[in-house]
């Protein structure tokens, strides 16, 4: 699950980062956590994934932290929203758009769980398989086994570490939304969905998969792409 984390001073607490750390630990969950001091740079990678949770940490811009969760809003009223704050100053703000939380700072470990465990219970997060139609048959695939996902014409073909390749007349807006909640899934292309855990290594503007396939990586988002794969790259270690 991705999660984008507001900051506007240009710096993040590291506690922050830790706790999230934590919480994946003994929760045996994956969170992908993306820093963001402007909102420029937040809606540029909004059009490469979903964020389901994001936090704002006010400090001395409260005001600049409600107006971009107001325009967030404005496209997704089911994100969650948690509020770091000094004070309750910003609190109905945040309470008129709908806020998961708005917890004092310094932000302690059990708040901010808690808080989390009753964001997760909403989300359907622990997805393990996608059911689709192959040749008017349903057919149920291990999300675990999936490479990567291409698309020829009307057909979504679904590569699986077997070597199959299960196709359904799917489109791959439908399969991104349907995977939208794991964060090892990638869209590269406009027309390629992959697993980052099947990846081998990125060479130039290209994925190559585990199995030697050569995935295009869009010209377009071309360096938030690899910054995304190269940040997970470096959490899986």
């Amino acid at each position: 699950m991705y999660i984008a984390y507001f900051c506007f001073e240009k710096y993040k607490i590291d506690d922050i980062f830790d706790f999230l750390d934590e919480y994946c630990l003994f929760k045996d969950f994956k969170f992908i956590v993306d820093a963001f001091s402007s909102e420029n740079q937040f809606f540029k990678a909004f059009d490469t994934k979903k964020y389901r949770i994001i936090i704002f940490d006010i400090g001395n811009h409260g005001k600049e932290c409600i107006e971009t969760a107001s325009k967030i809003r404005e496209i997704d009223n089911n994100a969650a929203l948690i509020f770091f704050a000094g004070n309750k100053y910003y609190g109905y703000d945040a309470f008129l758009l709908y806020a998961a939380d708005y917890i004092f700072k310094p932000v302690k470990y059990d708040r901010l769980e808690k808080t989390l465990d009753r964001i997760l219970k909403n989300i359907n997060v622990s997805k393990k398989y996608i059911t689709v139609n192959n040749n008017k048959i349903n057919t149920k695939i291990n999300i675990s086994t999936i490479i990567y996902i291409e698309v020829i014409g009307n057909v979504s073909c679904i590569h699986i570490s077997s070597g199959n390749v299960v196709k359904a007349y799917i489109t791959l807006s439908e399969l991104e939304r349907t995977l939208s909640n794991n964060p090892l899934f990638l869209r590269t292309h406009k027309s390629y969905i992959i697993n980052m855990e099947y990846v081998s290594s990125m060479e130039g503007n290209s994925f190559i998969m585990k199995n030697g396939d050569i995935i295009a990586i869009r010209k377009n988002n071309c360096k938030e792409i690899k910054r995304i794969y190269q940040r997970f790259s470096l959490r899986k270690r």
